[in-house]
Protein backbone atom coordinates (compact mmCIF):
# COMPACT_ATOMS: atom_id res chain seq x y z
CA UNK A 1 0.00 0.00 0.00
CA UNK A 2 3.24 2.16 0.15
CA UNK A 3 3.67 2.99 -3.18
CA UNK A 4 0.11 3.76 -4.29
CA UNK A 5 0.11 6.80 -1.52
CA UNK A 6 2.93 8.65 -3.27
CA UNK A 7 1.64 9.51 -6.26
CA UNK A 8 -1.74 10.27 -4.37
CA UNK A 9 0.16 12.54 -2.58
CA UNK A 10 1.70 14.08 -5.08
CA UNK A 11 -1.31 14.54 -7.55
CA UNK A 12 -2.85 16.49 -4.55
CA UNK A 13 -0.05 18.79 -4.04
CA UNK A 14 0.45 19.48 -7.99
CA UNK A 15 -3.83 20.55 -7.94
CA UNK A 16 -3.42 22.43 -4.91
CA UNK A 17 -0.20 24.63 -6.21
CA UNK A 18 -1.85 25.02 -9.46
CA UNK A 19 -4.93 26.31 -7.58
CA UNK A 20 -3.05 28.63 -6.02
CA UNK A 21 -0.98 29.56 -9.59
CA UNK A 22 -4.42 30.44 -11.05
CA UNK A 23 -6.12 32.17 -8.22
CA UNK A 24 -2.83 34.81 -7.90
CA UNK A 25 -2.98 34.88 -11.84
CA UNK A 26 -6.22 36.34 -11.93
CA UNK A 27 -6.09 38.60 -9.22
CA UNK A 28 -2.88 40.60 -11.15
CA UNK A 29 -4.31 40.21 -14.51
CA UNK A 30 -7.50 42.05 -13.79
CA UNK A 31 -7.26 45.87 -11.98
CA UNK A 32 -10.83 45.58 -10.12
CA UNK A 33 -12.51 48.27 -9.43
CA UNK A 34 -13.96 49.80 -6.67
CA UNK A 35 -17.61 51.21 -7.19
CA UNK A 36 -19.75 53.04 -4.92
CA UNK A 37 -23.05 53.71 -4.71
CA UNK A 38 -24.40 57.14 -6.29
CA UNK A 39 -25.63 60.08 -3.49
CA UNK A 40 -28.15 62.48 -4.04
CA UNK A 41 -25.60 65.08 -3.63
CA UNK A 42 -23.44 63.51 -7.13
CA UNK A 43 -26.99 63.19 -8.97
CA UNK A 44 -27.43 67.06 -8.27
CA UNK A 45 -23.66 68.22 -8.74
CA UNK A 46 -23.80 66.07 -12.38
CA UNK A 47 -26.98 67.44 -13.03
CA UNK A 48 -28.68 63.98 -13.84
CA UNK A 49 -32.57 64.47 -14.55
CA UNK A 50 -34.48 62.47 -16.32
CA UNK A 51 -36.12 58.95 -16.87
CA UNK A 52 -33.36 56.46 -15.33
CA UNK A 53 -32.71 53.03 -14.32
CA UNK A 54 -30.85 52.34 -11.10
CA UNK A 55 -28.81 49.20 -10.71
CA UNK A 56 -27.98 48.28 -6.84
CA UNK A 57 -25.12 46.32 -5.70
CA UNK A 58 -25.79 42.69 -4.17
CA UNK A 59 -28.98 43.51 -1.14
CA UNK A 60 -27.48 47.28 -1.12
CA UNK A 61 -30.32 49.67 -1.65
CA UNK A 62 -27.64 52.37 -3.14
CA UNK A 63 -27.35 52.54 -6.88
CA UNK A 64 -23.84 52.04 -8.21
CA UNK A 65 -25.08 52.72 -12.18
CA UNK A 66 -27.53 55.42 -13.07
CA UNK A 67 -28.04 54.30 -16.77
CA UNK A 68 -30.50 57.54 -18.49
CA UNK A 69 -31.54 57.05 -22.53
CA UNK A 70 -28.41 58.91 -23.46
CA UNK A 71 -25.71 58.07 -21.28
CA UNK A 72 -24.93 56.08 -17.76
CA UNK A 73 -23.24 57.29 -15.05
CA UNK A 74 -20.63 55.04 -12.08
CA UNK A 75 -18.84 55.90 -9.53
CA UNK A 76 -15.74 54.58 -9.52
CA UNK A 77 -12.76 55.44 -6.92
CA UNK A 78 -14.68 58.14 -5.55
CA UNK A 79 -15.55 60.22 -8.83
CA UNK A 80 -18.55 59.54 -11.26
CA UNK A 81 -17.20 58.39 -14.80
CA UNK A 82 -20.03 58.93 -17.82
CA UNK A 83 -20.37 56.68 -20.08
CA UNK A 84 -22.35 56.94 -23.69
CA UNK A 85 -24.83 54.64 -24.82
CA UNK A 86 -24.08 52.46 -27.73
CA UNK A 87 -26.88 52.81 -30.55
CA UNK A 88 -26.54 49.32 -31.20
CA UNK A 89 -27.42 47.80 -28.27
CA UNK A 90 -30.85 46.50 -27.22
CA UNK A 91 -33.16 48.67 -25.49
CA UNK A 92 -34.04 48.19 -21.80
CA UNK A 93 -37.15 49.73 -19.94
CA UNK A 94 -37.67 53.90 -19.91
CA UNK A 95 -35.27 54.51 -23.06
CA UNK A 96 -32.53 52.85 -21.46
CA UNK A 97 -29.75 50.64 -23.23
CA UNK A 98 -28.18 47.31 -22.36
CA UNK A 99 -24.72 48.84 -23.21
CA UNK A 100 -22.75 52.06 -22.87
CA UNK A 101 -19.21 52.97 -23.44
CA UNK A 102 -16.44 55.18 -22.30
CA UNK A 103 -12.65 55.41 -23.64
CA UNK A 104 -11.71 52.15 -22.35
CA UNK A 105 -14.37 50.84 -21.34
CA UNK A 106 -17.52 48.90 -22.03
CA UNK A 107 -20.62 48.72 -19.09
CA UNK A 108 -23.26 45.88 -19.43
CA UNK A 109 -26.42 46.18 -18.15
CA UNK A 110 -29.06 43.58 -17.70
CA UNK A 111 -32.45 43.14 -16.60
CA UNK A 112 -34.50 39.76 -15.85
CA UNK A 113 -37.67 41.15 -17.81
CA UNK A 114 -39.60 37.87 -15.83
CA UNK A 115 -38.70 39.56 -12.15
CA UNK A 116 -40.16 42.68 -13.62
CA UNK A 117 -42.63 44.36 -10.21
CA UNK A 118 -44.36 47.80 -10.07
CA UNK A 119 -44.80 49.63 -6.41
CA UNK A 120 -45.38 53.37 -6.02
CA UNK A 121 -45.18 54.36 -9.52
CA UNK A 122 -41.53 52.45 -9.31
CA UNK A 123 -40.76 49.24 -12.10
CA UNK A 124 -38.40 47.62 -10.26
CA UNK A 125 -36.10 43.92 -11.56
CA UNK A 126 -33.80 41.68 -10.83
CA UNK A 127 -30.52 43.00 -12.80
CA UNK A 128 -26.38 43.14 -13.17
CA UNK A 129 -23.64 45.17 -14.26
CA UNK A 130 -20.90 44.66 -15.73
CA UNK A 131 -18.05 46.45 -16.30
CA UNK A 132 -14.89 45.78 -18.66
CA UNK A 133 -11.71 47.14 -20.07
CA UNK A 134 -11.15 47.65 -24.10
CA UNK A 135 -9.82 43.83 -23.95
CA UNK A 136 -13.03 42.49 -22.44
CA UNK A 137 -11.40 41.85 -19.20
CA UNK A 138 -14.52 42.33 -16.60
CA UNK A 139 -12.91 45.02 -13.83
CA UNK A 140 -16.44 45.16 -11.44
CA UNK A 141 -19.56 42.85 -11.86
CA UNK A 142 -22.90 42.77 -9.63
CA UNK A 143 -26.17 41.69 -9.23
CA UNK A 144 -29.09 43.14 -7.76
CA UNK A 145 -31.89 45.15 -7.26
CA UNK A 146 -32.73 47.77 -10.45
CA UNK A 147 -35.46 50.44 -9.73
CA UNK A 148 -36.62 52.46 -13.11
CA UNK A 149 -38.56 55.88 -12.54
CA UNK A 150 -39.47 59.06 -14.65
Amino acid sequence: GRTLRVPVLLALTLVSLAACDSEQDKSQATPTLDAQPITYKDIEAAKLTGPSCNYAAGQSMGAVVMAMNSEAVMKIDGALKRFTLDPQCDKLEKGTGSRYVAPGYVLDLAVKSESRHEQAGKIGFQGSVRLSDGKGRVLYGADGDVQCNE
